[in-house]
């Protein structure tokens, strides 16, 4: 096989990251774009020692789970690679994927993954948009970057997103001179209006939430409420001591598992976080949080190792590289007896559990979220307990 050989090839299945697999004369093959049961015309794009790449030139036979996509910069945009694939499909991929992940990188026999749990919006459901901006002196783009990851693809609307981040990236478009003088936001929320300040205002389960412009909350409006009630679910089993929150962001968590238990500990990197966080906290009248500034990594040892403090629960939230081994080794120190781990990356979340494993905890399920339709992105809660 050389680059630029055409060969028809039959897809198997979909990889973790989105590329169909299929084989020629045994020698695995990526599709990006391609759907298990696909006869393809591939063109070979690149050529490694122990796989290929194809690129999509005809269809022979479709697969009868391939659909049409919404998005007209599909294949171009670098943001989505599901949108040829239905919906349900898309959930029993994700599922084998956590799986596969699991097995390969945490190192578990049989993973205890459980049904992804659909979103009730397949589109159009992301609260939060971060653009990119290319300037040029004769012309300007505002979009995502293509799928090479070295362009930007200029839009005028994301199907994933909800319709008022694009009626304000219409707005964007129209007034390009704005980033020249440096006016314009590039993370744009839903709900906003151009004019208003820092603060952005999200309402879960009836609660009201702030954080602000350049902070971090669940993306996906109508899924988070769902998220929210299976980390509570998880949570209530037992009378809990103190719970710690690590990575709590704006305290979405933290406020929500407050009811079960008697002390709640809220960690988090971001001052500003924190203070939204508190102010939150305050509005829902939860009297027994405390949120604490500073890294995971520093805050643990000197707030529980050293003072002996103990802790029945904690939360893991972690941003998308995962714990770091000195938090990992700090909770194992702990000895919590039960771990809640949310994460949007299953390989990271897999080694870590892996190394948990290692440390006299147990994996009881997985559970994946669909946070991000259309993406391969996914988000999973895992639950582990002392053995």
């Amino acid at each position: 096989m050389r680059i630029k050989d055409r060969v028809v090839i039959k897809i198997e299945s979909v990889a973790f990251g989105g590329e169909g697999v299929g084989r020629v004369d045994n020698f695995v093959v990526f599709v990006p774009f391609a759907a298990p049961e696909d006869e393809l015309e591939v063109e070979i794009v690149q050529l490694k020692k122990k796989f290929a790449r194809g690129k999509i030139l005809e269809i022979i036979k479709p697969s009868p789970m391939r659909a049409n996509p919404l998005c007209r910069y599909y294949e171009n945009c670098g943001g989505c690679c599901y949108q040829h694939l239905n919906y349900e499909y898309q959930l029993e991929i994700k599922k084998k994927q956590v799986e596969e992940v699991f097995r390969k990188i945490g190192k578990i026999a049989t993973p205890p993954v459980a049904k992804t749990i659909a979103a009730p919006k397949a589109y159009h459901y992301r609260g939060k948009a971060e653009f990119h901006a290319s300037m040029t002196p004769n012309d300007c783009k505002i979009g995502f970057l293509d799928v090479s990851g070295g362009e930007i693809v200029d839009i005028e609307r994301c199907e994933i997103m909800e319709e008022t981040i694009n009626d304000k990236l219409r707005i964007l478009q129209q007034n390009k001179q704005q980033l020249l003088n440096g006016d314009a936001h590039l993370t744009i929320w839903s709900g906003l209006s151009a004019d208003q300040n820092d603060t952005v205002m999200r309402m879960v389960k009836g609660k009201k939430f702030l954080t602000h412009r350049g902070g971090f909350f669940q993306a996906n409006l109508y899924l988070t409420d769902r998220l929210v009630d299976e980390v509570c679910r998880l949570a209530m089993s037992k009378e809990i001591n103190t719970l710690i929150d690590a990575y709590c962001g704006s305290g979405l968590f933290s406020i929500f598992l407050a009811p079960y238990a008697k002390s709640v500990i809220g960690i988090e990197i971001s001052e500003k976080s924190v203070k939204y966080a508190q102010i939150n906290a305050e509005n829902a009248d939860v009297k027994n949080v405390r949120f604490v500034q500073g890294k995971v990594e520093n805050i643990l040892p000197g707030e529980f190792l050293s003072s002996k403090k103990e802790s029945n629960l904690i939360v893991l939230d972690p941003p998308r590289s995962g714990c770091s081994e000195s938090v990992l080794k700090t909770i194992a120190d702990l000895k919590p007896q039960k771990i809640i781990y949310i994460s949007c990356n299953p390989a990271t979340q897999a080694r870590d559990v892996k190394y948990l494993d290692e440390h006299g905890y147990v994996l009881l399920s997985l559970l994946p979220v669909d946070m991000f339709g259309q993406t391969e992105h996914i988000e999973v809660i895992g639950l582990l307990a002392t053995r």
